[in-house]
């Protein structure tokens, strides 16, 4: 077995390509509405991967539960941020909670509410009448001088309007099954800098972990810094009654980038709502398996990266 590197050794000294500046989105209905990409498996990115930011805080857990009776433990292995579901959807930009119809979701954080709509005519995902229905969140509170949004997406009943000032905990609208969605859930996601769909961050590193779990964010990268996406990441937890396996995706690509890593992690994988305690952290990837032993700490993030080149 290849053996890991750890967050703390030297990072490879690679200098991104420069991001453009985060434009305005536009609203206009795409026609014909764009196709699904071929999004590429178990692959090196073309170009290297955001590096961590060390004078970036890692910890924005700002925003609390919006399912009212709190959400269900997500699955980190079946629709995650970054992921396709093994090519059944499109790359997904933000987190799924499901709840039975009409349950209520809540303000996330003290804010101000921008969009109450339908998006049948204007466009706020990846084509018009995406949500169905949705509310867009402006908080109060902004990240690095930069303004954070908070979409809901296939609501209905919405209880808020355009303008209005909302405190965390107000109601904001129900749960449905408004726009592309097969069964009720909540989709939630994370915008900063504009209120766009290529401007998402995981929700699930802003959101408070549910009560006694945390969160650990991973890199997966080669010796130049370039990320290995669509790679299944297991995840052993040790327990008196045996190993209990957790799984998840490395984040994939298309053609407008439209997946983003946190600043000051520079992830490519995350797992959420972990029990606190000792595991380990396997991957296998051009040939070479990877074993790394990790801690996860209740309501904190841990912060891990395995290098893996080509043979």
């Amino acid at each position: 077995m290849a053996p890991p590197t750890a967050l703390s050794a030297g990072l490879p000294t690679v200098t991104p390509l420069p991001s453009p500046a985060t434009p305005t989105p536009g609203r206009a209905c795409p026609q014909p509405p764009p196709p699904k990409p071929d999004y590429q498996r178990n692959v090196l990115g073309e170009w290297p991967w955001p590096t961590p930011d060390t004078a970036v805080p890692q910890s924005h857990f700002w925003l609390t539960d919006p399912v009212l009776g709190g959400r269900k433990p997500l699955a980190n292995g079946y629709y995650p941020y970054g992921w396709d579901g093994d090519g059944r959807f499109l790359l997904h930009n933000g987190a799924d909670m499901p709840a039975v119809r009409g349950t209520l979701v809540t303000a996330v954080a003290d804010g101000t509410v921008v969009v109450t709509q339908s998006d049948a005519e204007e466009l706020y995902g990846w084509r018009c009448d995406w949500y169905g229905q949705l509310v867009v969140l402006e908080l109060d509170q902004q990240w690095q001088g930069q303004p954070v949004y908070v979409l809901y997406g296939h609501v209905q009943q919405i209880q808020v309007e355009a303008g209005q000032r909302v405190a965390q905990g107000d109601p904001i609208a129900e749960i449905g099954v408004e726009g592309v969605s097969a069964v009720p859930h909540l989709h939630l996601e994370v915008r900063v800098g504009s209120n766009g769909f290529a401007t998402t961050q995981n929700p699930m590193l802003w959101l408070e972990p549910l009560p006694g779990t945390g969160v650990l964010a991973g890199r997966l990268v080669d010796g130049a810094g370039r990320p290995w996406q669509g790679v299944r990441i297991t995840l052993i937890e040790s327990t008196a009654d045996g190993p209990v396996y957790h799984y998840t995706f490395t984040y994939l690509d298309d053609p407008q980038h439209l997946i983003h890593p946190d600043a000051a992690l520079a992830e490519n994988f995350l797992f959420a709502d972990l029990p606190p305690g000792n595991y380990t952290l396997f991957v296998s990837v051009a040939g070479q398996e990877y074993r790394l032993p990790v801690v996860v700490n209740e309501g904190a993030v841990t912060a891990v990266e395995i290098m893996a080149g080509l043979p």
